[in-house]
Formats: structure tokens, C-alpha cells, sequence
């Protein structure tokens, strides 16, 4: 289930991943381009749901207005996103390969618009759009001009996989319990806040390290992420103020990702902590993570040298694309589909005026930038802009991301906010937020003065606020 020649290799020995580069012969060149046209754009308004589709389908809609070829690539990559994976060998051979370790049999498990939801369900079932991420504390983060380097637990590498097959025993059973504080403001409202304390049942392969940390991650909504990935690398970057030269506390910052094609450094834009450059990227990286499915980025099993059945595992039959289990074709496929699932769409702001403008009396709009331009002439409004910022050490996750560290996130785009606070969804990068107020209270280092602003607000203007985000 590896190629001969490798583009990206993972080494697991030791707890280390570790990543490298080498030939890029034989490469789909549809996976060296971003997945959306740069193209002159004619109908901007196709990219964004209607308001029909917005109470009705939210989020889950492709385009309109695709030629036939990008109907038909469209169509293959949903079918490939929603449509159950199976073990190999089987006579299933379009969709065999799964695990086998793995946490989900499909994409949609986990990016299902319903999926977004607690932490646990009614039952106390753990949501499985929550991973459970490994690293070792015990050893140094490495990033260099080549390569980066992330030390996770000897035995169950950098990520728990919940389920197993052919052979392979799943490798924990993941727990969550809640650490709670109360915060109270200004006006004498108390809120009370919970952290997720994570820990593991059932480890099949033994204990983790003595030094191993545990990071919990809610999987991000997908929709208009092919707007995102239509920005320039320059674009970006003009956000960028690492060392606050303007003086205004504020010092966002760009991830910079490897490309395994390309050998280059890219600017980092998906992702809770910004750490994949491309949709196709960061499709690979959760086929491998999330369903054990082997790729052109991600050419080997994440199995450890201790987990034995994993190693022997049967492997699947060669298709006419190779041995990989997600072939180019359908890994372009997927990351097409995504990033042409229609985006939010901007609603009206002379509605909530009053809390547009005290979002920007608070300097909210400093990371959460309102409006982007594609090179193709769409506008949009994700209020992102895409950089990374020390959010302090309450939501630090202790697990770098390249040259990003433990208390640094990605400014999550808060379009879309008000569908999925209707679904009773939850927010920030673990879920522990399950309103508005609660994530801003949960907001510190850059963020701490905008934080002590909100808490500062009278009842009527923080209230305009929150009206103004739950209808983003």
C-alpha cells in the first residue's frame, strides 16, 4: 500500500513524525492548482446559498453554473465523501483500503452539517467529529528549512483512531469530563464556562508515555472554503503583523506549511491552526488521520512499530491508478467538491447596525477581517483573516503546527455562525463553547483587552452584539 518512489515520507519510529521530500514524477498536475478557476468571474452570486437554501440545506450545496466536466468531477468527489469506505481486500476495489486503524468510515461522519453538535450527545456519547491528538512533551519541536518534525506517543503515534479492522484492535476508547469556572461581568451577569479535561479507556496497546498530551479537535465546517483558497499567498500576507509594528496589540501571523511537490514553504489558510495550504492537502491529511486511507501525500500507514496487526494487515488489490488507496483522481475529486460547496451568505448589516458597530468599537474586525476579494472578482465576508494569534494559555492545546504554537489558532471565520448556533452546534477548536458569550470569555492574549471590553458592555449593547453574530 506504498509507492516505490516516495513524495512525502512519514517515519512513526519513535514517536516522530517526521516529514521529507523526494522525486514529484507522475503527479496528477490538477493537485499543484488551487480547485477553484481564477478565472473572471461572471455570476459571483452562484458561490453563495440563497436565503431558501439557507433554512433549508445550510451549508451542504454545491455550486451552480458548472460545466459538464466540473459537474461530473463534482459528482465523483461527493460520492467519494459520503459513500461508506470498506477493509481491503475487497471486491469493492473504488473503495477499499479502509483503516486499519481508522475513526470514521466516511467524510461525511465527521463534516456532516449536523455533526457539529456537543461534545457528547444525550447518551454521553463522544461526537465523532471530535479527534483525539497525541503529542510528547518530553521531547522538542523541530522546524526546519526542509522539514518539520512532530513527537507523539511511541505506541499510538499522533492521533487515536477509535475504530480497527482486518486484525488490528481500535486503539482507545476516548472520555471527555468538564472543568468548570464561572465569569462574571460587569453587570453582574454570571457565566459559567467548561473546559474539556480529555482521557482514554481501553487502551489496547498499552499506556501512553508518561509525558504524552492529549489535544481535543472539532472538525471545521466546510462550506466556502474554495473562496478561501482562491486568495493569494500575497493577500494574506498583508494582514500579517508578527511583530505589531502598528501598535495595536494585535500580531497575527502566518503558518508556513510544506508542500510536498512543490519542496516550498506555503502560506498556511485551512485548518485550526492553519497547518494545510490546499484543500487537496488538507483532504489528505484527514483520508490518512481520520479513515487510514494511504495517498499521494501521505504514502504510508499509520501504524507504529508496535502495533503488529496493523503492520500485517492484508492490503488491496492494485487499481489502474496504483496501489494507493485514495488515488489522485478521486483525492482532486474530493477536494473539488469541497471547495465548491456554496459559501454563507452575507446578510443584511443595516438589520443589526448597532451590533455590527460595536463589534468594531471592540477592534473584533482587527482579526476577524470582514471582506476578501478573490483575484476573480468575487467578494465575500468569512470575518477572518486567516493569520494565527496567541489566544492565551485557557485554550492553548500544548501541540505545534509547523511554526505555530500551542496557544496560537487560526481567527476562526465566523460566517455561518448563526446556522450552527441554531443547530445547537458548538464552537472554538474543542467545542467547549456552546454560545457566543461563552467563546468570547474564553478569548485571552491578543484578545484579552477586546475580551475585558465585552465584559465591560452594558446588558442592551452586548446583547445588539450577540444579536448581530447569530445572524452571521
Amino acid at each position: 500500500m506504498y509507492l516505490n518512489s516516495l513524495f512525502l515520507i512519514i517515519s512513526l519510529s519513535f514517536g516522530l513524525i517526521s516529514v521529507s521530500f523526494a522525486d514529484n514524477t507522475d503527479i496528477d498536475p490538477e493537485l499543484l492548482k488551487p480547485s477553484t478557476k481564477q478565472a473572471k468571474e461572471k455570476n459571483p452570486n452562484r458561490w453563495f446559498e440563497t436565503s431558501e437554501q439557507r433554512n433549508r440545506f445550510p451549508l451542504n450545496r454545491g455550486i451552480s453554473g458548472m460545466d459538464y466536466d466540473e459537474q461530473d468531477l463534482f459528482t465523483i468527489g461527493r460520492s467519494f465523501f459520503k459513500v461508506p469506505w470498506v477493509a481491503a481486500p475487497s471486491a469493492t476495489t473504488a473503495r477499499d483500503g479502509l483503516g486499519p486503524l481508522f475513526s470514521a468510515n466516511t467524510c461525511a461522519s465527521c463534516h456532516d452539517s449536523r455533526r457539529f453538535g456537543r461534545i457528547k450527545d444525550k447518551e454521553g456519547h463522544i461526537n465523532r467529529a471530535l479527534t483525539f491528538k497525541l503529542v510528547a512533551l518530553s521531547k522538542p519541536y523541530h522546524f526546519g528549512e526542509t522539514y518539520a518534525a512532530q513527537y507523539t506517543d511511541p505506541v499510538y503515534g499522533g492521533q487515536i483512531s477509535i475504530n480497527g479492522n482486518s486484525g488490528a484492535l481500535f486503539e482507545a476508547t476516548p472520555k471527555v469530563d468538564f472543568e468548570y469556572t464561572t465569569e462574571i461581568l460587569a453587570d453582574g451577569t454570571k457565566v459559567i464556562l467548561k473546559k474539556p479535561i480529555p482521557s482514554l479507556d481501553e487502551l489496547n496497546y498499552g499506556a501512553l508515555a508518561p509525558q504524552t498530551h492529549i489535544s481535543l479537535r472539532m472538525s471545521p465546517m466546510l462550506a466556502g472554503l474554495g473562496l478561501v483558497e482562491a486568495l493569494t499567498d500575497e493577500q494574506i500576507l498583508a494582514n500579517a503583523d508578527p511583530d505589531d509594528l502598528n501598535n495595536d496589540g494585535i500580531s497575527g501571523r502566518v503558518n508556513w506549511v510544506y508542500h510536498p511537490y512543490s519542496h516550498k514553504k506555503m502560506v498556511g489558510r485551512f485548518s485550526l491552526k492553519a497547518q494545510t495550504a490546499t484543500l487537496a492537502m488538507q483532504t489528505a491529511d484527514a483520508a490518512i488521520h481520520d479513515m487510514g486511507l494511504i495517498n499521494r501525500f501521505f504514502p504510508k500507514e499509520t501504524c507504529t512499530p508496535t502495533q503488529v496487526e496493523c503492520l500485517n494487515a492484508p492490503v488491496g488489490l492494485p487499481s489502474p491508478e496504483g496501489s494507493l488507496d485514495l488515488p489522485d483522481s478521486r483525492l482532486k475529486g474530493i477536494a473539488f467538491y469541497v471547495g465548491h460547496l456554496k459559501a454563507p451568505k452575507k446578510r443584511q448589516k443595516e438589520k443589526y447596525k448597532k451590533g455590527y458597530d460595536i463589534f468594531k468599537s471592540l477592534n473584533c474586525i482587527a482579526c476577524h477581517k470582514e471582506n476578501w476579494t478573490t483575484p476573480s472578482g468575487i467578494d465575500f465576508s468569512p470575518f477572518s483573516d486567516f493569520l494565527v494569534h496567541d489566544m492565551g494559555e485557557g485554550l492553548a492545546d500544548k501541540r505545534n503546527e509547523f511554526n505555530v504554537a500551542g496557544s496560537e489558532w487560526r481567527t476562526a471565520p465566523l460566517w455561518g455562525l448563526g446556522i450552527k448556533l441554531r443547530g445547537k452546534l458548538s464552537l472554538l477548536h474543542d467545542g467547549r463553547a456552546t454560545s457566543v458569550t461563552q467563546a468570547v470569555l474564553w478569548h485571552s492574549g491578543e484578545a484579552q483587552q477586546a475580551k475585558e471590553a465585552f465584559k465591560a458592555l452594558p446588558k442592551v449593547q452586548r446583547e445588539e452584539l450577540i444579536k448581530f453574530l447569530e445572524n452571521l
